[in-house]
């Protein structure tokens, strides 16, 4: 897998569950935006993509939520938690058009 690129931070939300920006940030790349004096753009960009793709979802935390991820067990200021969505399996569409086919020669 490629260092810094949306599937490390698709794999860290598989195996970690949902997580919010800085949290799959620090745990992906080991970059905290709290601390770091560098830009948070490059890893903006990259979750953004991810949303863009669908593999990536997110859902609003109400204001008055604390946060229950892995990470931080105390209130927290993010205004989303993001996860990985459920990659859907599309059969081959050959081998459907082989037994269509197959089914079909039955019929006559």
């Amino acid at each position: 897998m490629t260092r810094n690129s949306v599937k490390q931070m698709v794999s860290v939300l598989k195996q970690f569950g949902p997580m919010t920006e800085n949290e799959i940030n620090q745990t992906a790349f080991g970059y905290d935006r709290n601390t770091s004096f560098g830009s948070n753009k490059k890893y903006a960009d990259m979750l953004r993509r991810g949303l863009a793709k669908g593999i990536i979802d997110r859902v609003e935390v109400p204001s008055n939520a604390v946060n229950l991820t892995r990470i931080n067990t105390k209130p927290t200021r993010a205004k989303f938690i993001y996860f990985a969505t459920r990659e859907i399996e599309v059969p081959c569409s050959a081998e459907l058009d082989m037994e269509m086919a197959n089914e079909s020669e039955n019929i006559l």
